[in-house]
């Protein structure tokens, strides 16, 4: 009977020991599933137009750091605006710095992307071959300008009404196709006061060098403002799915772009270098002539907020189609 018994009790633990290796290995299987999942490989798109959007990552471009040996990261910097509009629309493109009203007007019409951040602060500067004295001294003057009814016409006629001049009867607005006909005429000698953006500025004064900056537009919108900062120019917006699967690696990348920021203020000669290498059609001495006066920094979306709702709400009352049609809800931002 002892004998029996004794029997009984080893098979019992044997039965138990078998059990629990089971277990073990039923577990290791799972785990090695999730793992299987976690590791899958992901190919990330990033673009940003040419100029001060893609100067704001071009230490990201350059070095391409590393967000894990799964992710692979593809920046692109994309000359036409049309062709980064129809991939954005198309979610061809995951993460994308564009114009603030640009991303309004596509997130109003459903494409799947909220504002992380503001990045580009204004690059708006009323040129000249001789100095005057404030806005009062641009009365019966024509000024050559650009993008009848976009964002930089409707930027200066806001601030032109806001000192006490009207854009219809006061001054002469005369309309370039683009910045660079605009810088064309202005080297030239075809107009005596224009409206130039940087970089093209910057190209501008080293082939021009009486060039006078005699209003930075920027400083203009600050002081009808209290002293705040700037209209924000361009954003960084983020697919919400790439949000809604991968969290962790959009706060990671979101750190990354603002040190991106912060490097490219500290080392213009450097970051000059990166353009030339990358050859995003912008030289050393453009980069670091134009650097100051191109206002890149960052500004996480819950910052930027109130600076970008009365941004928007100045383009709506001009051109409410400038935007989509109405100023965005609140699911326009992300949330942090």
């Amino acid at each position: 009977m002892k004998k029996i018994m004794s029997m009984m009790l080893v098979l019992s633990l044997i039965l138990t020991v078998l059990a629990g290796c089971t277990a073990k290995v039923d577990n290791g299987s799972e785990t090695a599933g999730a793992n299987a999942k976690e590791v899958e490989n992901v190919s990330i798109k990033i673009a940003a137009p040419s100029g001060a959007p893609t100067l704001s990552m071009i230490k990201m471009f350059k070095e391409n750091p590393s967000f894990g040996e799964h992710i692979e990261m593809n920046y692109e910097s994309v000359k036409s605006p049309d062709l980064m509009a129809s991939r954005i629309i198309s979610g061809e493109i995951d993460i994308a710095v564009v114009p603030t009203n640009l991303a309004a007007t596509l997130i109003n019409k459903g494409a799947n992307y909220k504002l992380a951040a503001s990045s580009v602060w204004g690059i708006l500067y009323v040129v000249g071959n001789e100095q005057i004295d404030g806005w009062e001294a641009l009365r019966g003057k024509e000024i050559y300008t650009m993008g009848r009814g976009l964002t930089p016409d409707i930027v200066f006629r806001y601030l032109l009404s806001s000192n006490g001049i009207n854009p219809d009867t006061d001054v002469t607005l005369t309309y370039m196709g683009e910045a660079t006909e605009l810088a064309s005429a202005f080297i030239a000698g075809k107009s005596s006061i224009s409206v130039i953006p940087e970089p093209v500025l910057s190209n501008v004064m080293m082939k021009k060098q009486d060039t006078k900056i005699l209003l930075d537009l920027q400083e203009e919108w600050s002081k009808l403002n209290n002293g705040d900062a700037s209209y924000p120019q361009a954003s960084l917006i983020i697919k919400n799915d790439l949000i809604e699967k991968r969290p962790e690696f959009v706060e990671t990348f979101l750190k990354e772009y603002e040190n991106s920021i912060n490097w490219l203020n500290a080392n213009a000669e450097k970051a000059g270098e990166y353009s030339e290498e990358l050859e995003t059609g912008l030289s050393k001495g453009v980069v670091m002539k134009g650097l100051q006066r191109s206002n890149i920094k960052y500004q996480g979306a819950a910052t930027a907020r109130e600076d970008i709702d009365k941004y928007l709400k100045v383009l709506f009352e001009y051109s409410p189609e400038v935007i989509g049609g109405k100023i965005p809800d609140e699911g326009f931002y992300l949330e942090k």
